[in-house]
């Protein structure tokens, strides 16, 4: 039923190029090495795809295209001045 294996392969291996006539190992060394290379490669996807996801969803400064901020300049107007843009909410 099943032909003696001439070669044996890990499940990482067969995975990435194929195990052909070879034989797969299901040992725990295997297992364990398989898993630790698709967590590898998930966190690396997460990674790549909040970067992606920053860049595509980051805001612009509308204002700084239209306007220069070295031209701008504190108001200089008197708090106490009943018409004042800056004034105090208690009268």
């Amino acid at each position: 039923m099943f032909a003696p294996c001439a070669e044996v392969v890990s499940i990482l291996y067969a995975t990435v190029f194929g195990a052909g006539e070879a034989c797969v190992d299901v040992g725990l060394a295997s297992i364990l090495w398989a898993f630790g290379a698709f967590m590898a490669l998930v966190v690396l996807a997460q990674f790549a795809a909040r970067r992606i996801r920053a860049r595509l969803t980051r805001r612009r400064d509308a204002f700084s295209d239209v306007h220069d901020r070295a031209v701008d300049r504190p108001i200089n107007d008197d708090p106490n001045y009943r018409n004042s843009a800056v004034r105090s909410m208690r009268r």
